[in-house]
């Protein structure tokens, strides 16, 4: 499978918080040639059931991306931003100058993330903290009422909108968290056909995680005895953090996490998953992520063991997040040995 094409595809759908539809639409019709069970949920999940004997395990990853929204229009038709989830979103350093989406009534429209430039500012204008109430979306119209005839209107979301490019084994854009793991769970579903199963399996994916695991909370009511979230790892090495901060790199395998700003993962599904690694010789890493969290944390109510398998990431939350592709492929092998061969 070409996890470059599916990654480019995957990443460029729109799709922030409530707004998951295209990206769940496109889920589903890939995931028609390997399994016949697939739904589409109440509150817009979707889940694809792979039958099979033993423990009920889910691999699942999330649709929505970071997001802003349309807070209000001033007279001369410049979109004001709210930054939705504060404690989610990219700093403003990142954002000037990158092309938005503005997902409106009657369908998606262009513009660019603008500030004051630099030839009139004043020196203490220069040297201030820049502020997202600063920042505005222009999408090339004169007037509110322009703007309201394109279809917006305070509450439509607004996206980062760059192409993802491929530098050697290096991808970067938008929207590698969440959106790597559809190249991931659609690879699984390939490697695993014609294959026995030691397991129950159930590919998910969940909307709304960024804003606080709310498709996460309804999938947790199946009754699943193991879950395994799929997230970004946070990468850092890149010269701008301290040696050793963050030890994770690109290219080294994914990510068995112990814990996060949220929850502490189930220490015997990792050691299971460990085991599935050095067994297979698979690559892999250890990691901490402080402040973060995963849709594993709704999963404990319903019941599952949670765990979360990361794919190195860098600059996360950014229009520029970066991924080495070699570490997709060792996440599918790692994840179709775990659930082809038995744990106990």
């Amino acid at each position: 499978m070409d996890y470059w094409e599916l990654l480019k595809k995957y990443t460029e759908i729109p799709g922030p918080g409530g707004h998951e539809e295209r990206v769940q639409k496109e889920f589903m019709e890939d995931l028609k040639p390997y399994t016949d069970e697939i739904e589409l949920t109440n509150v817009g999940n979707v889940v694809a059931h792979f039958p099979g004997e033993g423990r009920k395990i889910v691999v699942f990853g999330h649709a929505d991306e970071i997001g802003y929204f349309v807070r209000g229009i001033t007279e001369d038709g410049f979109l004001r931003i709210s930054r939705g989830r504060g404690d989610k979103i990219g700093y403003p350093y990142s954002l000037v100058g990158q092309k938005a989406l503005v997902i409106g009534d009657d369908g998606d429209v262009r513009g660019v993330f603008i500030s004051t430039s630099g030839h009139v500012l004043s020196t203490d204008e220069r040297n201030a903290p820049l502020s997202t109430r600063k920042v505005f979306v222009d999408i090339g119209a004169s007037s509110k009422e322009e703007v309201e005839e394109r279809g917006l209107h305070v509450g439509c979301p607004i996206i980062w909108n760059p192409t993802t490019e491929r530098m050697g084994n290096k991808v970067f854009g938008k929207a590698m968290d969440d959106r790597f793991t559809y190249p991931v769970m659609l690879s699984l579903a390939e490697s695993i056909q014609g294959k026995d199963l030691s397991c129950d399996l159930y590919l998910a994916s969940t909307i709304q995680e960024e804003t606080g695991f709310r498709g996460a909370h309804n999938l947790a009511q199946r009754g699943f005895d193991v879950s395994i979230a799929l997230d970004i790892g946070i990468a850092g090495d890149y010269p701008s953090l301290p040696k050793g901060q963050m030890p994770i790199k690109l290219g080294e395998g994914p990510v068995i996490v112990y814990r996060d700003g949220s929850i502490i993962y189930n220490v015997s599904t990792i050691k299971e998953i460990r085991a599935t690694a050095e067994r297979n010789g698979i690559p892999y890493q250890h990691g901490i992520f402080e402040n973060y969290g995963s849709d594993s944390q709704a999963m404990v109510a319903g019941g599952a063991r949670p765990n979360l398998i990361a794919t190195p990431t860098r600059y996360s939350h950014s229009p520029f997040e970066m991924m080495d592709l070699s570490d997709l492929d060792t996440t599918v092998k790692l994840l179709h040995h775990y659930v082809t061969e038995s744990q106990v």
